[in-house]
């Protein structure tokens, strides 16, 4: 659905969140430049093209004429209108209150995600669009709002919003008016539009600390999430070190306390010095090819029985690798490709993971490390092994009754770690126990990314500088990329911090 987000400046950070979560939709929302005419057009021209309207509901956005404006214009063309209440303390309007909202002011947890989705859900499915209401004075509605045309009246009427609190107001009259060549003999209206901007950005900001503050104290609060919850806490007050009105602090010192008190469990025993390094037995079977896995019977591959990793390559097992003296720095594990050998000597050291902990996955690598390091290993152990194909991958993930995630056909946010849980992180490799694929395979949806050895399913040359597939979705994706048909495919120079690999056994 074709979706116009109408929002006030100061609630900007909901804003782009929400963007973000609908982005299989197409959104739309004004980035707010003030530009006379020419803005208001725009305006009107998304107004015609969407389908559904999204109004985050605020205090400001109540208050806001622009943003009553175009509700007015969404509801007198019949839009599907989805309120969503993003602050405590709004006042809605009658005919708001009568109308079924959603709510954010908790945080946007996966339950008030899924309202929303489910809401735009029912609305396409929908046999006819919502019925336009009458159209009197239609034609006041459509046009811009008003700027006084004398500087004392905009100045007046500017620092009286600015007294308030109103900055996003204060701008927009402060902007239209210097558009228009309104100037005054003693005040600067440049200056006095400096100062009102410099109060909006910090409005906004204060709104974005409210709102990340907000969703880690949703981890911090549940048991299973606090750990995590107080790690994203510890970097949050590196930023912002005075704000706490929950007093996370406190909680996440006595979860700590805790910790230390339990007894430590016993090291895990690793395979050749390769903690978690276990392998899953993945039978001989068919694969469907066609869009989603769903191919006619002529559109399927054979794969042969392979052995792939339980886990993907985590960040103790690849720094094992860096560690090693015959590791990373040998010119040797890099031989497979010229494109490699070029690349590893353009960058002798490997970029940081971008989250830290042993047993979670080694992300922000190349297809250029990651079949270095299969390589590598592959020496060490004595044993074949590199990183699984696209046909390995998806056969491994789709399982024999070619499922739609490794764990079946529905999707729950409870077995991965997609955009849909909110974590904004990797998670330990081995959290997901009921989230594994037929074969017991962990982590193959959400998380990271995974490369594959090739880009396309003939193709298996390791030598060339061709493209890679990536497969099975990551923590910033939504979850139908995480479906196992989901692929697309990159540079093998690509690194990202969502991006990580697995590695793959022929018997």
């Amino acid at each position: 659905m074709r979706l116009f987000i109408s929002y006030a400046r100061v609630d900007k950070p909901y804003c782009v969140q929400i963007a973000e979560t609908l982005d299989i939709h197409s959104t739309w929302f004004d980035q707010r430049l003030y530009a006379g005419q020419h803005w208001w057009r725009e305006i009107l021209r998304r107004l015609d093209w969407c389908e559904g309207f999204i109004y985050l509901l605020s205090p400001d956005s109540i208050a806001s004429e622009y943003c009553q404006k175009e509700y007015k214009i969404a509801q007198n063309t019949g839009k599907h209108i989805f309120p969503v209440l993003i602050r405590d303390g709004t006042t809605l309007p009658k005919e708001l209150v009568e109308l079924q909202y959603v709510d954010f002011t908790k945080g946007m947890t996966p339950d008030v995600v899924k309202g929303l989705l489910n809401s735009i859900h029912l609305a396409e499915r929908s046999t006819a669009p919502r019925a336009p209401v009458s159209k009197q004075n239609h034609n006041k509605v459509v046009e811009a709002p008003t700027v006084p045309n004398d500087v004392t009246t905009v100045i007046g009427k500017a620092a009286e919003a600015m007294e308030v609190g109103k900055f996003d107001e204060s701008v927009f009259m402060l902007k239209q008016a210097i558009e228009r060549g309104l100037k005054s003999r003693f005040i600067n209206l440049e200056a006095l539009l400096a100062e009102a901007e410099g109060a909006l950005e910090r409005q906004v900001r204060l709104r974005e600390i409210e709102l990340e503050y907000k969703n880690i104290a949703e981890l911090v609060k549940r048991k299973w999430t606090r750990p995590m919850g107080c790690q994203a806490f510890q970097a949050f007050r590196k930023d912002v070190p005075n704000y706490d009105p929950d007093n996370l602090a406190e909680i996440c010192a006595n979860e700590q306390i805790s910790r230390q008190a339990q007894p430590q469990a016993a090291p895990r025993a690793a395979k050749g010095g390769i903690p978690l390094l276990e392998w899953c037995e993945i039978p001989a079977g068919i694969l469907h090819i066609g869009e989603n896995g769903k191919g006619s019977q002529r559109d399927t591959l054979h794969v042969e029985a392979f052995q792939l990793a339980k886990y993907p390559v985590t960040n103790g097992q690849f720094q094992l690798f860096i560690d090693d003296p015959r590791g990373y720095a040998n010119q040797s594990w890099w031989g497979f490709s010229p494109y490699a050998a070029e690349w590893r000597r353009l960058n002798p050291q490997p970029a940081a993971s971008q989250f830290q902990g042993a047993d979670r996955p080694r992300e922000n690598v190349t297809w250029f490390e990651a079949v270095a390091f299969a390589c590598w290993l592959s020496d060490k152990l004595g044993m074949q092994i590199t990183l699984p194909t696209r046909q390995q991958w998806q056969r491994a993930a789709r399982g024999d009754d070619q499922r739609v995630y490794p764990w079946g056909n529905e999707f729950d946010t409870t077995l991965c770690n997609t955009r849909e849980s909110r974590l904004r992180q990797t998670t330990l490799v081995m959290r997901y126990v009921n989230g594994t694929s037929q074969h017991g395979v962990y982590d193959m949806a959400g998380n990271v990314w995974e490369w594959c050895l090739n880009g396309n399913y003939d193709d298996t040359d390791k030598s060339s500088n061709a493209q890679r597939s990536v497969q099975g979705g990551s923590f910033i994706s939504a979850h139908e990329r995480a479906q196992t048909g989901f692929t697309f495919k990159l540079s093998p120079e690509y690194h990202y911090g969502s991006i990580g690999f697995r590695l793959a056994c022929v018997r």
